[in-house]
């Protein structure tokens, strides 16, 4: 029990001022939140069960690169070309056939591409070190941000340009014409024809809206379209067994939206997107399911990633 030192009243715990005389209080005791016993303010630790008082405090967090790197000029290089092997296993494995990884790995060392990623890695060692000197640790998230654009780029390049023979998905050439989204509009449907790719995908696309059947439009609009007025809607994908455009999802200027079957519709604004998964046989975007097939997939998956780094 802790009392007034003016009047000797008992001070309700936890107040500040006595509630007879107003005279301020400081406390001498403080509550264990483990068993709820009294302690003294200064202990570290509870006399009755032991709790930590000082164990819950925030500690700073340490950010964990991607890419852990050491910073040695003179094996930073060779440091990159593992990590690119690194990506490249994991590559295969996400988007392609895992059990052809040494076909891939002969590919790179049998073709002009080895030549052109020994080149490449120099130059990606080169700019991180400067990086590295300049700011220290406050860099690694910039360091890991490139390396990532970097590697993302060679793969794709190489996947598309080396490996059509080995590949069990094929990737549209065009994908290799975006460092980044365009800054338009206009430009960025052209970039979603080239990853979707669509005259060569089995699922049924709408372009033209006012030659689209009225029912399945109004299905669409009222089950997973639900576009503001200003937004220009790029296309329809219907999912739906019979047609009918109740399932399915639609691209826009401005985001995704979809609706999966016996799931509720979604919506994720492209400025919205941050976490896009590739799982085996479906995406998450922001956490949600999303699937069409598996071709579609990966276009789907490898547009998104474009449009979260814009």
């Amino acid at each position: 029990m802790n009392y007034c030192k003016n009047c000797a009243t008992e001070v309700v715990p936890g107040a500040k001022f006595c509630h007879r005389c107003g005279e301020k209080h400081a406390e001498t005791t403080k509550k264990c939140p483990a068993c709820e016993q009294p302690n003294p303010v200064v202990s570290v630790f509870c006399h009755h069960c032991g709790f930590h008082f000082e164990g819950k405090k925030h500690r700073e967090k340490i950010y964990e690169p991607q890419f852990p790197l050491d910073f040695d000029p003179e094996t930073l290089c060779d440091q990159v070309k593992a990590l690119f092997f690194r990506g490249l296993r994991q590559r295969v494995i996400e988007e392609q056939d895992a059990a052809k990884y040494s076909d891939y790995v002969e590919k790179f060392y049998h073709s002009d591409f080895s030549k052109i990623y020994t080149v490449r890695a120099d130059q990606i060692a080169e700019d991180v070190l400067i990086l590295w000197e300049r700011r220290g640790a406050a860099a690694l998230p910039e360091i890991d941000r490139r390396m990532d654009a970097a590697f993302e780029g060679l793969m794709d390049y190489f996947f598309v340009k080396y490996c059509s023979d080995l590949n069990k998905i094929k990737l549209p050439e065009g994908i290799l014409k975006y460092e980044k989204p365009p800054a338009d509009s206009n430009g960025v449907w052209k970039m979603m024809q080239d990853f979707l790719d669509f005259e060569n995908e089995k699922e049924a696309f709408d372009f033209d809206f006012i030659e689209m059947e009225k029912e399945r439009l109004e299905n669409a609009c009222r089950n997973f379209l639900t576009a503001e007025r200003q937004e220009r809607v790029y296309f329809i994908c219907d999912l739906s067994l019979k047609g009918s455009c109740k399932d399915g999802f639609a691209m826009t200027d401005r985001g995704i939206y979809w609706r999966a079957p016996f799931d509720k519709p979604r919506k994720v604004p492209f400025r919205e997107l941050s976490e896009i998964k590739k799982e085996k046989d479906w995406l998450t975007i922001n956490g949600h399911f999303f699937t069409t097939n598996p071709s579609l997939n990966l276009k789907m998956y490898k547009l998104l990633k474009k449009l979260k780094n814009a």
